[in-house]
């Protein structure tokens, strides 16, 4: 039986033309090989146009990362490819493409064992 994992990264960041990308690290206990099932949900303030890119691993999440949703917070999930979390630390990085400002909260990957 498959068992669901996640874990909580901690991604307070106010992306500006100053700032335009944030990155953190987060682990992966345990010894399953490959992950193949998985998703992030990310909770960002203000976000007025779409292009913003995030990264797991240095390899970029597919279709558009964070939509529009002006004034005001918004949650959005989007699905990790296979193969791209792996045992040990990982990495999450969020990239400014637009024009717009915009603040990031938490971020919070899920998948399964």
């Amino acid at each position: 039986m498959a068992n669901s994992d996640f874990n909580w990264i901690p991604f307070s960041h106010t992306f500006t033309s100053n700032s335009p990308s944030f990155t953190a690290q987060f682990p992966i206990e345990g010894n399953q090989q490959p992950i193949d099932d998985a998703y992030l949900l990310i909770t960002a303030h203000n976000v007025s146009s779409q292009g913003h890119q995030i990264f797991i691993n240095d390899h970029p999440l597919p279709g558009f990362d964070l939509p529009i949703h002006n004034p005001g917070w918004q949650t959005w999930m989007d699905h990790i490819q296979p193969n791209i979390l792996r045992n040990g630390m990982n990495s999450v990085r969020v990239v400014r493409t637009g024009g717009d400002d915009f603040v990031t909260k938490d971020i919070v990957v899920h998948w399964r064992e």
